[in-house]
């Protein structure tokens, strides 16, 4: 994507792609590295900083794309991506499909966002890697023979909110009580996925349920790679450390701990089940445990998309940011990937969490994180909130509230963890 020489490619040149539904994450990350080699066009954001526009009674998700077609269609497009969980990749997938672009299948993709379809898809791929599970109403009657403990999620979920561990009947109505607000406010947020259900699958687990499952523990970790051409390729593995006594997240982390047997066992679960199940051009990251005790490998859970989080922790360690691989997969071009060749010898996205309530004081200022920089030149600060705000006024998980997020690396995990403690003490917080 270069011209000799190293000079960026002439803008008349550069593959147009469009980046629907992009972040804040997005666009700072693909502004700082790829505005020189790619004419990045963006749409869709109003989706993600107004959700009550995508809920609306009015929106239709396939007018919806189709508009988009129609704006789009004749601009010369080479490719379209969209990194977010929800609606992003789903949208990018079906206005790909719609303009004939290099993209995975809606279909797939849209399976692969709904837990219990997702499901189906590794227990006929790979069963072994598959826990035991089950679909469930939570509005109505459970089944007075449903076994206990179960692990509870809805099947259209993020950031583990209402995911947790119920030990009996009791517990679990206390899970999934929901006041008439809140039941209202999910089949809104929800009903676009829905018809997106309705099409491209049996639509007879709704976007609303839930789904319980076979307890599962050990070793967390995120696998993340793509699948070019029909053939699927693992980028590396990172692991997803927890809060002592919690399923919050306190950092992700490469390289991995684990054994490299393990790791390897991991990655073929992972391309055997992204090739077969006819996903192509794009990324994807799947969680999965390792229960050292059993032995065993099991799938957590398939995102169809890139981990934006971790992008930059894999230019530190393996020496290509995953951004690149995405673009690259969106036009149609081979992915130059290869482990190794980065930096760093360590790297890792911590999570500054609360675990009570609070209002949001202070946050650092301009030049307290511009100092971060010129000390760790580098460094990924994300700040979650604002002066004034409640912590629980954002999306957050069973338990815990997360306020920012650090992403950094070093020569070794000894020197990562002393160069984050120094980054915290540098980014004051107050809350009241």
């Amino acid at each position: 994507m270069m011209e000799p020489g190293g000079a960026p490619v002439r803008e008349a040149e550069r593959p147009r792609v469009l980046v629907l539904c992009p972040s804040r994450w997005d666009k700072v990350a693909l502004g700082e590295r790829f505005d020189r080699r790619y004419t990045l066009l963006y749409d869709g954001e109003e989706l993600v900083e107004s959700p009550t526009l995508w809920a609306g009674l009015r929106f239709d998700v396939f007018r919806w794309v189709d508009q988009m077609a129609d704006t789009w269609g004749g601009e010369g497009l080479a490719g379209v991506v969209g990194t977010g969980d929800y609606p992003g990749c789903m949208l990018a997938s079906l206005v790909g499909e719609r303009l004939g672009l290099p993209v995975s299948p809606a279909r797939t993709v849209v399976r692969f966002s709904h837990k219990y379809y997702s499901r189906l898809i590794q227990r006929q791929l790979v069963p072994e890697a598959t826990p035991d599970f089950a679909p469930f109403n939570p509005f109505a009657r459970v089944p007075k023979d449903w076994r206990y403990p179960r692990f509870i999620k809805p099947v259209k979920g993020t950031m583990s909110i209402r995911a947790q561990l119920v030990h009996d009947p009791r517990e679990l109505r206390q899970a999934v009580r929901f006041s008439l607000v809140e039941r209202v406010r999910k089949h809104l947020l929800l009903r676009p996925f829905q018809h997106l259900l309705c099409r491209y699958t049996d639509g007879e687990v709704p976007a609303w349920h839930f789904i319980g499952e076979e307890p599962l523990e050990g070793v967390q970790v995120t696998v993340d790679g793509f699948v070019e051409g029909g053939r699927g390729v693992v980028m590396g593995i990172v692991d997803s450390v927890m809060y002592p006594g919690t399923i919050s997240f306190q950092r992700f982390e490469m390289p991995s701990h684990l054994p490299s047997g393990v790791q390897e066992r991991m990655r073929r679960v992972a391309v055997k089940l992204m090739e077969g199940s006819g996903f192509n051009h794009a990324c994807f990251n799947i969680e999965m445990f390792y229960d050292a005790g059993r032995d065993r490998v099991s799938v957590i859970e398939v995102n169809p998309r890139m981990s934006y989080q971790f992008s930059d922790l894999y230019e530190r360690v393996s020496g290509m940011n995953t951004y690149e691989a995405q673009l690259a997969l969106a036009v149609g071009q081979p992915v130059p990937w290869k482990e190794g060749g980065g930096r760093d010898g360590a790297a890792a996205s911590f999570v500054l969490r609360r675990f009570s309530d609070a209002r949001v004081e202070r946050v650092p200022s301009a030049e307290e994180l511009e100092r971060v920089q010129q000390h760790f030149p580098g460094t990924v600060v994300q700040v979650l909130c604002a002066p004034g705000e409640r912590l629980s006024h954002h999306d957050q998980d069973v338990g815990s509230y997360r306020y920012g997020i650090i992403n950094m690396g070093a020569p070794n995990q000894e020197e990562l963890f002393a160069r984050y403690a120094e980054v915290e003490r540098m980014l004051p917080f107050g809350f009241i």
